[in-house]
Order: structure tokens, then C-alpha cells, then sequence
């Protein structure tokens, strides 16, 4: 077999586990430490809590570009040795490859279920105003999710390996419970935030954004339950079998085109919802501002808020299948010479062989995807003039028709915040299991940073990235030009 066959029935073979035992190749936002809790973070401190735009430094936030990219998983890596950035800056150097398949990273071999993660996030115009007690924010994004949740080991050995892993022959797999969805969407939201009581040091603030969902694509597959052997290369016996699948692709299922169709597959809503309590320093003003710029910073010891985030679904009805393997199995003999041209094809090929009818599976032309909820809870101590410690904690809700998770995280970040200058050091507890350190620095209007530093310098196996940038400006609450172009203060304190 030459080895362009090979990589073609390697294709193949990923594609049948992938439909056969509902789980996706290993490819995998976070959470943007160094962004989303800083006082100077503005429209971007929506991103973890509505709420905490009332709290700003700011009271004028105009943001040119904010994005995040995140990747993260337990199955496949580099090994450090050959992950450093000083060897890729050598002229002439090539990755390197492991196995006789010369495959571009290894795998993990244990008995662990297997989770992936990845994120992106384009935030594109956006702009917040404090108005005394009032917060407002409109916001415009682009945002791309994978995700994979409990898949069972053996699937993601089949997955880099092959069917034709031997020691993973002749033996009973009965798994139960794991899913893999993708979805991209667009989003366009506002946001409104309102100190809603202030008594002495104490002040309590209430926020919420709304979100309106454009789908570009969708997929998910949801395993109940698969009962299976692989008998060699060729042969795989499905003994019974409980699966749901559904996509919606700008792709023509017939030819395997992208038509110039409607752009959007489906719409849905979005919410995030906060709260924040304030514990001040001074206590607080009562004056009401007719000058934007006139507005203090109320400086605060502590502050402690709860919030909801990425509550909502996307409904997809445009180009949709929804799929159901309800208690069935097929003992699938020469599985290596599986033919099909398209997707609508192999599709069919599927529902013929467990239901003997090639449009059996189909039972609907539109399905729901839930977006990655989950709660949070943030805590924030003013211990030393332009010193702060920020500590998070993220934990992912999963409904019914939930098929995107998002990672639990707990991290504690160090920060120095002055006007001009920001550097923040997250240490965080990836999914509460993987440590990890990161650093982020503003300077003015631009923000650069990671969570994750040691992937960039080789200090740890490379199973995933983190990295984001912000470019935003600013306008300081308690600082006016007046016509002379002289800066005086608020005021309050003139």
C-alpha cells in the first residue's frame, strides 16, 4: 500500500470512529486573566462579570481589538525537548515526527478519560460609558468552540493509531457518556450595569448583557452508550449502540462545495448575568456628575461577585440534520473499503447499514446547541497601593442538550495596576488538575499575555497554547481637559 493510501485509510478509519463511537481527532477561551480582572479592563470586564463595569478606573472604554486564542488537551504533546523557540528560530529546522507513521506529536499512554478544549475569541468594536451609577456597553464578536468530554481512551488511541492497532483488538469496550460538539458563531450585545444600593463602605452593583447569536456552523455527536469490538483492521462488530448527531455546514452535502448561500446556519440568544459587592475604602459619593470625566474612582479594600456566563443556545435550521442510532449494532465486515464521494453519502451509508434504510437515522432538519455556560465567582483585595490579588473560580454547566464545555478553572492573579503601566502573573488550576503560570503586561492601550507561559519556552510537554492581545483606549475617571489643554482633578477633591 503506498503511502498516500495510507494517509487515505487513515482518514477513513478516523472518520468511521468518528461516527461508529462519537469522538473527534485531538485538536483543541480562556479565560483572559490579565485582561478581564483589571480595573482598566472596561468593556472587557464583561467578559467574566456584567457587573464589574461599575468598578471601572475608566469611564470611557473604546475597544479596537481584542482576541484570545486557547487550546488545550490530555491526550496528544509535544515532548518539551522539542518544543522551544529558540530551536525554530534555527535556519533549515523541521519539526519532528514520532512513529512509523511520522506523525506530528505523540500520545499520552494511560487509561484516562480524554478531554479537549479549544477557544477563540475576536472581539471586535466595542465601547463602554460610565454615567454615574450607570454603566453601558455595546459589544461585537467572532468566537470558534471545540470541545471534547469524556472521550474514552482506547477512541483516541484508534484515533492516532489506526483500526489496525493490534493490542486494542479482541477486546469488549463498553463506554458510556461522552460527547464532542463544534460550534462558530458571531455575536452583537449590549451590556448594563447599576449600583443599585450604597450605604457607608459598602456598595452593591447588578449587571447583565444581552446577546443576539448568528451560527455560522455547527456539529455535535453525543454518545449514550456503545457497546464494541474491533476484530482487526477491516472488522468492527457494534453490539449495540445509542447515538445522537447533528451538523449544520456551510457545505453543500451532495458535491462537498461551499455554496454562496445564507452565511448564518441559525440565531439564537445569549445572556451573562452578575453581581458584585464592594467593600470601599472611603466610603462613597452621592454627587451625580453632569461631566463624564469629572467621576471618581471610589478606591476599595475588597470586592467579591457571582456571575452567569454564556447562558443561552443557537438553533440551527439552515442546511440541518439531526441524526438518532437508537439500540442498534451491525457487524461491519471490510470496513477498509468503505467508498463514498460526499458527506450525504457516507451519511447514508451509515443509516442503511444499522436501519437498512439510507434516510432511516434522519429525524430532523434543525437541532439546538447550547452555548459553553458556566458560573463564576471572582474576588478581588486592594492590599498595597498599586498592588491587587485577584482570585477566580470558573465551573462549566452542563444541560441537557449541552455538547460544549467549558473547562473548569481556579486562579489566584498577582497584579501591579497604575495608569500607565500592568503586569499580572495568573497561577491557575486548568480543569482543577493541570497547573499552570502566565503573564500579562499592559502598557497604555496595548495588552499582551498568556495563561499559560511555559508552553512558549519548552518548560513542559506542549499540549496546548494560550495567548491573546488587547488593543482598547482608555479615558480615566477624575481627569478633564479643559480648553488650555490643562489637566485638573474632579470636583470632589479640587
Amino acid at each position: 500500500m503506498t503511502k498516500r493510501k495510507q494517509v487515505v485509510f487513515r482518514i477513513l478509519y478516523f472518520l468511521l470512529i468518528i461516527f461508529f463511537v462519537v469522538v473527534s481527532k485531538l485538536n483543541t477561551a480562556q479565560e483572559m486573566w490579565g485582561v478581564t480582572g483589571s480595573n482598566f479592563a472596561g468593556s472587557n470586564s464583561t467578559l467574566i462579570n456584567p457587573s464589574l463595569m461599575s468598578a471601572s478606573k475608566v469611564y470611557l472604554d473604546i475597544n479596537l481589538v481584542t482576541a484570545d486564542f486557547f487550546a488545550q488537551n490530555n491526550f496528544a504533546y509535544i515532548p518539551a525537548d522539542d518544543f522551544k523557540p529558540t530551536r525554530f528560530l534555527r535556519e533549515g529546522y523541521k519539526f519532528p515526527t514520532y512513529g512509523p507513521d511520522e506523525q506530528a506529536f505523540m500520545r499520552y499512554d494511560n487509561r484516562d478519560l480524554k478531554r479537549i478544549f479549544s477557544s477563540i475569541r475576536v472581539k471586535g468594536p466595542s465601547a463602554m460609558l460610565v454615567y454615574n451609577d450607570h454603566a453601558f456597553a455595546i459589544h461585537t464578536a467572532a468566537r470558534s468552540v471545540v470541545s471534547g468530554n469524556r472521550i474514552p481512551y482506547e477512541i483516541a488511541n484508534f484515533a492516532y493509531e489506526g483500526l489496525n492497532f493490534r493490542p486494542q483488538w479482541n477486546i469488549n469496550y463498553r463506554d458510556y457518556d461522552f460527547n464532542f460538539g463544534a460550534m462558530a458563531w458571531g455575536e452583537i450585545g449590549a451590556s448594563w450595569s447599576y449600583t443599585y444600593y450604597k450605604y457607608a463602605f459598602s456598595r452593591w452593583s447588578a449587571g447583565i448583557t444581552l446577546k443576539y447569536l448568528m451560527g455560522y456552523s455547527g456539529a455535535y455527536l453525543n454518545t449514550e452508550n456503545i457497546d464494541y469490538i474491533v476484530l482487526n483492521d477491516s472488522t468492527i462488530d457494534i453490539r449495540n449502540m445509542n447515538v445522537e448527531a447533528g451538523f449544520s455546514l456551510p457545505v453543500d452535502y451532495n458535491n462537498n462545495d461551499f455554496p454562496a448561500g445564507n452565511t448564518f446556519k441559525g440565531s439564537g440568544l445569549g445572556a451573562d448575568l452578575g453581581i458584585t459587592y464592594t467593600r470601599t475604602r472611603k466610603g462613597h459619593s452621592n454627587q451625580k456628575y453632569r461631566n463624564l470625566c469629572e467621576q471618581p474612582f471610589e478606591e476599595y479594600i475588597y470586592r467579591v461577585g457571582i456571575s452567569i456566563l454564556d447562558l443561552g443556545a443557537i438553533t440551527f435550521k439552515d442546511n440541518a440534520q439531526k441524526h438518532a442510532f437508537k439500540d442498534v449494532g451491525y457487524y461491519w465486515e471490510r470496513i477498509d473499503t468503505l467508498d463514498y464521494t460526499n458527506i450525504q453519502n457516507l451519511v447514508n451509508e451509515f443509516s442503511n447499514n444499522f436501519y437498512g434504510n439510507p434516510v432511516a437515522s434522519l429525524v430532523d432538519n434543525s437541532f439546538s446547541m447550547m452555548l459553553p455556560t458556566a458560573v463564576s465567582l471572582q474576588a478581588d483585595y486592594h492590599y498595597y497601593k498599586e498592588w491587587y490579588l485577584g482570585g477566580y473560580f470558573v465551573y462549566p454547566i452542563m444541560f441537557e442538550n449541552s455538547h460544549l464545555r467549558r473547562p473548569a478553572q481556579l486562579a489566584l492573579v498577582p497584579r501591579y495596576e497604575s495608569n500607565e503601566l500592568e503586569i499580572a502573573m495568573p497561577v491557575s488550576l486548568y480543569d482543577l488538575q493541570k497547573p499552570r503560570v502566565g503573564l500579562s503586561a499592559r502598557i497604555y492601550f496595548l495588552t499582551i499575555g498568556t495563561d499559560k507561559l511555559g508552553s512558549f519556552f519548552g518548560m513542559s510537554d506542549f499540549t496546548g497554547a494560550d495567548f491573546y492581545f488587547s488593543i482598547k483606549l482608555n479615558f480615566r475617571k477624575g481627569y478633564c481637559r479643559d480648553k488650555r489643554s490643562e489637566y485638573c482633578t474632579n470636583g470632589e477633591y479640587q
